[in-house]
């Protein structure tokens, strides 16, 4: 590991990108002060310029160098909730380049809870931008393994951190004064920030934003495994004998657009053979298993990967996976 983990600061000193290790996925990560990199990023990753990256840091002062904002409020978001999966939206500093934010005058900033990750950063001195290291559109990584295979034609190389504890990407949280908004669900909650808030009597108000373009993937198309996910809510679809499935999903599929907002809408060639994805009932550990379960039922033979959302799949700790079941679902019943 003390190897491949010097190769790693090596490539990062270098301006090259690697496969990085992070609680939430993995990340492809590059240093903020070297544009040669962050290109790369959108590069190899086929990423459109208009959705922005989120910058890492190991410590707090380094995060005070990337905004022209820090208030009482922020700095107890980030005693709170870092390291780990809270990034917060602020108003970025002159040393953030508007490739970065998608020209946005706003910066995404978190740090992370992976000790190789956070040794990284420390070591090479300055942040990291590492959007998740998966092609754009498709399923994020959460082992080094899914890294290698997604970039195998691209010489990635992956620092392994093991498996990622959350398995989602992180929540997004604009604070624009004492205004908030969640632009991404994730493992942390309104309820959780609300109530550090209210236990420091920092006055807040959230509020509803329609616009979610200071968020990476805010479209409404993303995460999507290499065949169709098909996602069932309404209780009467899931209800019907599967040869009438058949003929709905077979009619809906054919009438999906070939692309939606520059992400590829996967389309079975028929729809003859199903295989129901399976997760774990508690909300945590199923966010955990996720992607890489969709990732295994897409390399079965089947033409449609399948999901029935039940009655207890309700609440707000279900919201971060449903929202990325239903962008990674190429249909919705």
């Amino acid at each position: 590991m003390d190897s491949d983990y010097e190769k790693a600061l090596a490539l990062l000193i270098s301006g090259e990108i690697i496969g990085m290790p992070t609680e939430t996925v993995y990340g492809l990560a590059g240093r903020v002060d070297f544009p040669s990199a962050i290109a790369k990023i959108f590069k190899i990753k086929n990423r459109p310029f208009f959705d922005p990256l989120i910058v890492h840091v190991s410590s707090v002062a380094m995060a005070k160098g990337l905004t022209t904002t820090w208030t009482s409020m922020i700095d107890v978001l980030a005693h709170e909730f870092w390291p780990g999966p809270l990034t917060l939206v602020l108003p970025k500093s002159s040393f953030v380049s508007d490739l970065i934010t998608a020209g946005l005058g706003t910066v995404g900033i978190r740090m992370p809870k992976h000790e190789l990750a956070l040794k990284l950063i420390r070591d090479l001195g300055a942040p990291l931008a590492a959007p998740s290291a998966n092609k754009f559109g498709r399923s994020s990584p959460t082992t080094a393994k899914h890294v290698q295979s997604e970039f195998k034609a691209d010489s990635v190389f992956v620092l392994d951190g093991g498996p990622c504890e959350v398995g989602l990407e992180s929540t997004v949280l604009l604070v624009d004064g004492k205004d908030l908004s969640i632009l991404r669900a994730g493992k942390v909650s309104k309820s959780e920030i609300e109530k550090v808030l209210t236990a420091a009597k920092i006055p807040f108000s959230f509020s509803e934003m329609e616009n979610h373009k200071a968020s990476p993937g805010h479209m409404k198309h993303h995460y999507m495994p290499a065949i169709p996910l098909l996602l069932i809510e309404s209780p009467q679809i899931s209800q019907l004998p599967l040869t009438d499935l058949k003929k709905i999903v077979s009619q809906k599929m054919n009438e999906l657009p070939a692309e939606i907002q520059g992400v590829k809408i996967i389309k079975p060639q028929s729809v003859d053979n199903f295989v129901e994805l399976s997760l774990s009932a508690d909300p945590t550990l199923s966010a955990r298993q996720f992607y890489s379960s969709l990732r295994d039922c897409a390399e079965t033979k089947a033409d449609v990967i399948i999901f029935y959302k039940k009655e207890f799949h309700s609440g707000e700790n279900w919201e971060a996976l449903f929202d990325r079941m239903r962008k990674a679902a190429s249909l919705v019943l």
